[in-house]
């Protein structure tokens, strides 16, 4: 286990460093091993859900080892890639959340144009009526871009049940199937 733990700043199993505060870098390594468990089927929906809030509500080192001591090899796993493939997971949801920002502005900037040729074509000047499917339009945009850090997280959260499906049908089926037995 020796590996695993290295990578913290401070070893969490050490008496000393127990009461001292977790890092978010602390967590973000945990919360990789509790990723990788829930992908490889060793965690259920729930054990994840539950092991994740109660590493983000945790405030001290003392508290992680509790949480991963049952999901680590002896060797421990290897700390970087489980971290790359974090970071490629936030690079995805990035980029899903600058598709939204685009599609966001492309659905705001063709009905206001539209909106506004009709308005002088059609009224010149006058009340400015286009500014209200222009309000509507551009809450959505706002929204969209406030929203950021809760759509790149829906979207990590949804690569991460996407790859813990592909593993699990990537599984070899049961030996003594019925069916291979019917067609023997």
């Amino acid at each position: 286990m020796e590996a695993f733990w290295e990578s913290f700043r401070l070893d969490p199993r050490q008496p000393g460093h127990a009461p001292l505060r977790a890092s978010d870098a602390d967590r973000e390594i945990v919360r990789a091993v509790l990723a990788d468990a829930y992908a490889d089927g060793r965690l259920t929906r729930e054990e994840y859900d539950d092991r994740l809030n109660t590493l983000y509500s945790s405030r001290t080192l003392g508290e992680v080892p509790s949480l991963v001591t049952d999901l680590v090899p002896p060797d421990g796993p290897p700390a970087a890639p489980a971290l790359a493939l974090t970071a490629d997971l936030r690079t995805r949801g990035a980029r899903k959340w600058r598709k939204d920002v685009e599609e966001s502005l492309a659905s705001f900037l063709v009905p206001s144009i539209i909106c506004i040729v009709i308005w002088i074509a059609v009224t010149g000047r006058g009340f400015f009526w286009p500014a209200f499917p222009m309000l509507l339009t551009g809450l959505n945009l706002v929204k969209t871009v406030v929203q950021r850090e809760s759509v790149i997280q829906r979207e990590v959260l949804r690569l991460e049940e996407q790859a813990a499906k592909d593993a699990a049908s990537e599984l070899p089926t049961a030996r003594g199937d019925p069916d291979e037995a019917n067609q023997g």
